[in-house]
């Protein structure tokens, strides 16, 4: 995957003129990006997720065109956050779909895409710059 300012795609790499998929992702600049293949039969689609400093998360569809399949965005009565890191959980499993993302400001949420809800935050009171999950082995 690709990322410009406000966009994202994904290109074949032996072609590599044109890309595959693309989509104006965010309003602001786009911080962090992580993707999943959906490693088998049921075990989710290929997707991507984005950050932003628009204070958005999305998740994005390769195989569907223009609106993410997800977005979690800042409730209105709550500051809008810059998103420096994302990364999608659980992706060997379609029953247990998460994404992790982490803020300019230390807050650190882990959204549950089952049901579009905040699972777990916190704040380590410093600017997140990466995340990772600890991925099955299989």
């Amino acid at each position: 995957a690709v990322v410009s300012t406000q966009s994202t795609g994904t290109w074949d790499l032996e072609k590599g003129d044109l890309p595959v998929y693309s989509v104006k992702a965010h309003s602001e600049i786009i911080n962090c990006i992580d993707g999943v293949g959906g490693l088998g039969i049921g075990l989710g689609a290929p997707e991507i997720v984005t950050g932003s400093r628009d204070g958005t998360v999305k998740v994005w569809d390769v195989r569907q065109e223009s609106d993410p399949v997800a977005m979690m965005q800042p409730k209105e009565s709550e500051a809008k956050r810059d998103c420096w890191a994302v990364a999608f959980g659980n992706t060997y499993t379609e029953s247990e779909r998460v994404v992790a993302a982490g803020y300019d400001n230390g807050d650190i949420k882990l959204f549950d895409l089952r049901n579009m809800s905040v699972r777990w935050e916190t704040n380590v009171k410093n600017g997140i710059c990466g995340l990772q999950f600890d991925r099955k082995n299989s």
